[in-house]
């Protein structure tokens, strides 16, 4: 039965008196008339006792709220309180039947509003039915139990049960009318619909596989930011990143079409951000700096995509707690966690192959693993495309790579910390040759294949711990090699190794809700050798004979660098909503010392100190107000360091960072960024201009720069069916290698070639992107991309000037330094994609077409060997690259 529990019209009703249109202000504000009597109940209906919930045995209430106007009906009800189980529709159904004599103000009838609850009790005669039916909800290619799960089962006799799946995705339902019962999993969603026949007088037990509308089991999407000290801080979702044209789903590649990451050339994969020298931004795998962060060529970056959980992408305004660097901050963090099924990826691109395999071993699975490797083959490929498409393949660049990762930790927090352990490493090697039949000069020491190897490999261990309430410690040892080796044709080569040993610790103490202080030490060193080749000694120069024989020569070195750089990292909250002001004061103190095997005396013994200030302001209810100053130097690079007497009086680089810009979050899905950014570079590393012999010093600190502009941001997060964004960059960078000689106001103005003033190498004025995806249906996908770049700055030769001393033509220009352009960068990229999902596993196949739409899109200019001839090295022209991955569950 069911039954009135609360009616408390005198205290919760509140008249709604209508309000004639533009009223005249009165001179004082009228007081609300007061109820003289209360809605009394006329004619109350019983709601039905839903049958699901009677066949189970339960009872529920449910609270609800009833507009009654001037004649005592009842007009709108709302569910204030659910119970669920068919109570909530009941008792709204019979609540509108109710009558109620009308409220009453002095002046007569008014509408009112009132809280009504039904109580559905059974009565003693009402003894639940025994469980007949138990059901067992498991999802589609994982084969996990579907827990907290809603389900709505309608019986053959038309009763509707409702109920919710366990932590084993199990349900149990009493009383199911025998014959065919129809179970739908999900609520709204439909997840599942699938007939189950009920056998009368007997448990009927049925699995129903679901198929979960999650891209992969391992991925959570959150609407929201994560919460960052830096200034400006862009996290994507999964699911976003892996449907980003032109990616192939690889986390980190998708930097490039964000705001502030500028296009770098094909074939180098470096990183522009904000107008900055690749050689100025750091990557960084789990907190420890690595060399580079793509494979040759930009296409991938060195870790699987697979073991990524997340990339911080931080094109400026970053903490103290990363340092030697001018530019931005790039750190791809791995997976913490680690599936509690065994799960096994295996992907084919036109690229490259990988796979992955992680789980958990142990007697309690408190032991994590993954392991990943990759190939790739697009070196093989872009031989046999490319004539197809009318492209010369001899001129096209051909890289090729391999990585691997091993990852092993704990998988269970037990309270006394987590540790894991990751092995990675990669090797690249880039070939660049040009057609017989293309002059590239006399000189045979000049002619021949370019060729450039790279590899790194790391071991690096994460432990984190706490030490009682307030504090934790956190403890990142790792050891590792870098290697480079170039070449061009037989005589000329260098080849440089480097064995680092990197230590990240931090202290962290959170006394209060309005303090956190980070004490931490990023220690970095390591020796080092190098070993350079050439046709002929460069001592003799000036006295160079082409008619003699030339004399192979060869030089080589040894050292040792070391920097240990502490910092104080403070985040400070002083308002009592600790969430409206966020203030981030800290300091890092740089020292960086390089020895040279052949002298007790260091190259550079040099130390600076790093304050910064970042803070955010919550201005409005989804608006924030960020910004940040702060000092960042950058230790020269080793190549600037060397001389052959040993001694060098380089220093660091500097520059001047600051940044202000407005947040907005919109709605759940619809947000908006602003930044505007400044920064004034000075003591910057350039070629020494009063350089006259080999005994004068190489590079010298004279250079300065500034970089200047504005990114925004609008992004669609991946809410309902649609994800995307907008993002453009105007920006400006500019530098004079000429340094006090040159007026500073130039530089505002574009640059005065007479001065010295130029626009960087990789400066680009306009970098507009767009992307957006659309979930179809039968899991079906499409995606977008467009890019429109500025072209790089060049220097174009308008001949060749022949040395008949040297026998060999240089090129010479009559314009400023980078005054003309490359042609814009237009590119559109297109994506289609199908998920099959299958009881044990998952396969998706996708078709990446690359550059539908394209410009001229030149990479740069290459000359034949007087000068007379020139030709631009383009870049990828149309591929379209099929690839599919699949997923297994064990």
């Amino acid at each position: 039965m069911s039954h009135p529990l609360l009616w408390l019209p005198w205290l919760l009703c509140r008249p709604s008196l209508a309000q004639p249109a533009d009223p005249a202000p009165p001179p004082a504000q009228a007081a609300p008339l007061e109820l003289v009597a209360a809605p009394t109940l006329l004619e109350f209906v019983e709601a039905p006792y839903p049958p699901g919930a009677k066949a189970q045995g339960i009872e529920g209430r449910v609270v609800l709220q009833l507009a009654i106007d001037a004649e005592g009906a009842v007009t709108d009800v709302v569910v204030q309180q659910p119970a669920g189980h068919g109570f909530d529709e009941a008792a709204a159904q019979a609540a509108r039947q109710l009558r109620f004599t009308p409220a009453r103000t002095t002046e007569g009838p008014v509408p009112v509003a009132i809280e009504f609850a039904y109580g559905f009790e059974l009565g003693e005669v009402d003894v639940p039915a025994p469980v007949n039916l138990s059901l067992t909800l498991t999802q589609m290619g994982t084969r996990r139990p579907m827990a907290d799960l809603p389900i709505v089962v309608t019986a053959a006799d038309g009763t509707r049960f409702e109920a919710a799946t366990d932590a084993d995705g199990r349900a149990e339902l009493r009383g199911v009318a025998p014959g065919t019962a129809m179970v739908v999993a999900g609520g709204d969603l439909a997840l599942a619909r699938e007939p189950v026949e009920v056998v009368a007088d007997q448990l009927t037990e049925a699995r129903v596989w679901v198929k979960a509308p999650a891209a992969r089991p391992d991925e959570l999407v959150v609407i929201g930011a994560r919460e960052t000290t830096d200034i400006t801080r862009r996290s994507l979702t999964i699911e976003e990143i892996r449907r980003v044209p032109g990616t192939f789903g690889d986390p980190v590649r998708v930097i490039q079409s964000l705001p502030g990451a500028a296009r770098a050339p094909l074939g180098t994969g470096l990183l522009v951000i904000r107008g900055a020298n690749p050689e100025d931004s750091g990557v960084y795998v789990d907190g420890i700096r690595i060399p580079l962060i793509y494979h040759l060529g930009g296409y991938s970056s060195v870790i699987n995509a697979d073991l990524v959980e997340g990339v911080d992408y931080m094109p400026g305004g970053f903490g103290v707690k990363y340092g030697r660097s001018m530019g931005g901050v790039v750190d791809v963090r791995t997976k913490s966690t680690f599936p509690e099924q065994t799960r096994a990826v295996w992907n084919t691109d036109a690229l490259d192959t990988g796979v992955l395999v992680e789980g958990r071993l142990g007697s309690k699975d408190q032991l994590g693993f993954a392991v990943a490797g990759r190939r790739s083959y697009i070196d093989a490929l872009l031989p046999v495309v490319l004539p197809l498409t009318g492209v010369d393949p001899d001129f096209v660049i051909q890289p090729r790579w391999y990585d691997y990762q091993l990852k092993v930790g704990s998988a269970v927090d037990d309270g006394t910390g987590t540790w894991s352990l990751l092995i990675f490493g990669f090797q690249d090697r880039l070939i660049a040759s040009t057609p017989a039949g293309f002059a590239q000069g006399t000189d045979p020491d000049t002619q021949g294949d370019l060729g450039t190897t790279y590899e790194t490999h790391r071991a690096l261990f994460r432990w984190e711990r706490p030490l009682g309430d307030d504090w934790t410690l956190r403890f990142i040892p790792s050891i590792g090699v870098d290697g480079i080796d170039f070449s061009l044709g037989s005589s000329f080569r260098v080849e440089q190794w480097q064995l680092l040993a990197e230590v990240r610790s931090e202290l962290a103490w959170e006394p209060t809700d309005w303090l956190q202080a980070t004490a931490g030490v990023d220690f970095l060193g390591g020796g080092y050798t190098f070993e350079t080749e050439l046709a002929f000694n460069p001592e003799t120069l000036s006295d160079y004979d082409p008619l003699a024989e030339r004399e192979p020569w060869s030089t080589s070195g040894r050292g040792s660098a070391w920097a240990p750089d502490p910092y104080l990292d403070l985040v400070l909250r002083p308002l009592p909503d600790r969430d409206r002001l966020r203030l981030n004061p800290g300091v890092r103190i740089n020292r960086v010392s390089v020895t040279d095997a052949r002298s007790p005396e260091p190259l550079i013994a040099i130390t600076a100190v790093d304050p910064r200030l970042n803070g955010r302001l919550q201005v409005t209810d989804g608006g924030a107000l960020k910004a940040g100053t702060g000092l960042y130097h950058q230790p020269p690079q080793p190549f600037e360091l060397w001389r052959p007497e040993g001694e060098t009086n380089l220093g660091f680089e500097r520059a001047l960072s600051s940044e202000l810009g407005w947040e907005q979050q919109v709605n759940a899905a619809l947000s908006a960024n602003l930044s505007l950014f400044y920064k004034r570079l000075d003591d910057l590393i350039v070629e020494n201009p009063t350089f006259a012999g080999l005994d004068d010093a190489y590079f010298v600190n004279a250079g300065i720069g500034r970089i200047y502009g504005g990114e925004l941001m609008v992004r669609h997060a991946a809410v309902d069916r649609f994800f995307g964004w907008v993002s453009y960059t105007l920006s400006r960078s500019l530098r004079n290698d000429a340094g006090a000689r040159a007026a500073d106001a130039d530089a505002l103005l574009g640059g005065d070639p007479d001065q010295g003033w130029y626009p960087f190498d990789f400066d680009q004025t306009h970098i507009f992107v767009a992307v957006a995806g659309w979930k179809l249906p039968r899991d079906w996908g499409v995606s977008g991309r467009v890019q429109a770049v500025t072209g790089n700055p060049t220097t174009p030769f308008d001949g060749g000037v022949y040395d008949i001393d040297q026998d060999f033509y240089f090129g010479y220009s009559s314009g400023p330094r980078n005054g003309q352009r490359l042609p814009p960068f237009v590119a559109v990229d297109l994506r289609v994609d199908r998920t099959f999902t299958f009881k044990a596993w998952r396969l998706e196949a996708y078709l990446d077409l690359l550059n539908v739409v394209r410009g001229e899109n030149p990479e740069f200019t290459l000359y034949n060997y007087d000068y007379t001839d020139s030709r631009y090295i383009r870049g990828l022209p149309f591929i379209p690259s099929p690839g599919v991955q699949a997923e297994f569950f064990f």
